[in-house]
């Protein structure tokens, strides 16, 4: 495990493989991601802050498809 998630953290799986990835919450209100399919990748490790603006962006549209593939003006 990484040095920065600490053991015990609880993993937990989103979406089908072979895509599927896992989050953990870390104590300091961050989040870990790893792929679902090898947990001894080094995870990638996200601040409360960073997590926190991610997770406003995703419920504000900002990561839909839909908008993503529009040109940009």
């Amino acid at each position: 495990m990484s040095e920065r998630v600490p053991e015990g953290v609880e993993w937990r799986r989103f979406g089908e493989a072979p895509d599927a990835i896992e989050v953990a919450r870390l104590p300091d209100g961050g989040a870990a991601i790893r792929p679902a399919d090898d947990p001894s990748v080094e995870p990638h490790v996200y601040t409360a802050a960073e997590w926190d603006a991610f997770v406003k962006g995703v419920h504000a549209g900002e990561f839909d498809l839909e908008r993503l593939s529009r040109p940009l003006a």
